[in-house]
C-alpha cells in the first residue's frame, strides 16, 4: 500500500506559512515600500538599532511555527518520511520540493546579512565608546549654520533658528538604514544631559521614503527620547538641500534605495554657528562639545 502524501503536504505547507512569517521580518524592503508593509513588520516584530526583532518578536518567530511543527509530528511523526518519499517520486513533487528547498536558502541569506549588520553595527560601537577625551585643540568653526524650515515626527514644522540661544546637535540619517544611522543616533542617545539636555535634529536623506508620516515609526523603531526630532520634507529637494548646505555628501542607488553617507555630526552653538564637526563621533566627544559651547555662551553673558 503507498503511504499517503498528506503529512508530506502538511510539512510543505508548513515550510511555506515560516517562509512568509519569516520573509516579513528579514525581507530587505523595496526602494519605496507601502507604509502598511513597514508599519505591520513593526507591530508585529519590532526593531531594535540594529536591525533585529525585538524579544516579543522573536517569540512569534520561532515558538510559533515550532508549536504547530510538534503538532505535526507527534500526530503523523512516523509518517513524514515515507510520505515525503512518495511525493519526490512525481513529477510535481520534485518540482514543489525544489521550490521550498530554493525558498530556504534565500531566507537563509537575509537572515545571514542580518547577522553581518548586527556584528558590525556591535563591533563599531565599542570602538566608538572607546575613543578618549575631545582634544583640547580640537578645531572650532565659526561660519554660520544655514536656516532651514522641515517637518518632525508630531507633524510640527522645526526650523534651526527657533532654537537660537541654546546648543543643537544636527545628523543626518535615513529610516531604512540598518548599520551607520542607527549607530550614529544609538551614540547620541547616550550624551547625558548635561547643563540643560541639547536638542538632537535627524535630518533624512531619504525623502522619498521617510515622509512625514513615516516618522513617527521611525522615532518608535529607534527608540528616541523626546528631545530627538527626526526631520523631512514634503518635497525631496527641500530636505537634500539642507545635507548640501551643511556639506553632507550623499549618493542614493536607485535600484535598492540605499544611501552612501558619512556619519556626519554637527554641533551647532547657542548662536547658530558650526562650532564643531565630527565624524562618527563617540558619545564623550559630543558631551565634551557641548559643555564648550555653553562655557562659551555663559561667559559671553
Amino acid at each position: 500500500m503507498r503511504p499517503s502524501r498528506f503529512p508530506a503536504l502538511l510539512v510543505v505547507l508548513w515550510v511555506a506559512s515560516v517562509a512568509v512569517w519569516w520573509a516579513l521580518a528579514f525581507m530587505p524592503l523595496p526602494s519605496e515600500p507601502p507604509e502598511w508593509l513597514t508599519a505591520a513588520r513593526y507591530a508585529c516584530f519590532g526593531a531594535m538599532e540594529n536591525g533585529w526583532p525585538e524579544a516579543f518578536g522573536w517569540i512569534l518567530l520561532v515558538l510559533a511555527p515550532a508549536s504547530f511543527l510538534a503538532a505535526i509530528v507527534v500526530l503523523w511523526g512516523s509518517e513524514v518520511g515515507p510520505s515525503l518519499r512518495e511525493l519526490a517520486r512525481s513529477r510535481v513533487g520534485r518540482t514543489v520540493l525544489a521550490a521550498v528547498a530554493i525558498t530556504v536558502v534565500v531566507e537563509a541569506t537575509w537572515v545571514a546579512r542580518k547577522v553581518f549588520t548586527a556584528r558590525a553595527i556591535a563591533e563599531a560601537t565599542a570602538v566608538v565608546s572607546d575613543d578618549g577625551a575631545l582634544p583640547a585643540r580640537y578645531p572650532r568653526g565659526a561660519t554660520l549654520a544655514r536656516d532651514f524650515a522641515l517637518v518632525d515626527q508630531h507633524g510640527a514644522s522645526v526650523s534651526l533658528a527657533q532654537f537660537r540661544g541654546r546648543p543643537v546637535v544636527v545628523t543626518f540619517i535615513f529610516g531604512n538604514c540598518q548599520t551607520l544611522c542607527p549607530l550614529v543616533v544609538e551614540t547620541l542617545k547616550r550624551v547625558p544631559p548635561g547643563a540643560g539636555r541639547a536638542e538632537v535634529l535627524l535630518v533624512s536623506l531619504d525623502p522619498w521614503r521617510d515622509t512625514p508620516s513615516a516618522l513617527a515609526g521611525i522615532a518608535r523603531q529607534w527608540h528616541l527620547p523626546p528631545h530627538f526630532r527626526v526631520l523631512t520634507a514634503r518635497r525631496p529637494d527641500e530636505a537634500l538641500a539642507v545635507a548640501d548646505a551643511f556639506g553632507v555628501a550623499h549618493e542614493r542607488d536607485d535600484r535598492t534605495g540605499d544611501i552612501t553617507h558619512p556619519g556626519l555630526v554637527f554641533v551647532v552653538d547657542a548662536d547658530g554657528r558650526l562650532a564643531y564637526t565630527f565624524n562618527n563621533p563617540s558619545a564623550a566627544w559630543v558631551t565634551e562639545a557641548l559643555a564648550r559651547v555653553r562655557v562659551t555662551h555663559a561667559r559671553r553673558d
